[in-house]
């Protein structure tokens, strides 16, 4: 099984709201609980390596990057 499959059975899919978001993190954090630390760290793993693989595929600058997050360059 996939990664997003693996998260999705976990968490269920979701369109991203706020309240959708709060919603999986107490079912993420209800599964940590519940299931040993080498079932879910694998999969935390592999979520949080692939998402530092996009942020760096992005290659953005230090400036563009604090223009996003609305915080001003001193540079």
């Amino acid at each position: 099984m996939d990664l997003q499959s693996k998260i999705n059975k976990i968490l269920g899919p979701g369109n991203g709201s706020s309240k959708e978001r709060m919603a999986a993190v107490k079912k993420w954090a209800d599964y940590v609980r519940t299931h040993p630390a080498r079932d879910w760290s694998r999969i935390q793993n592999r979520l949080i390596n692939k998402a530092l693989k996009k942020v760096k595929a992005l290659k953005l600058t230090p400036r563009q990057y604090l223009e996003i997050k609305g915080e001003p360059c001193t540079r």
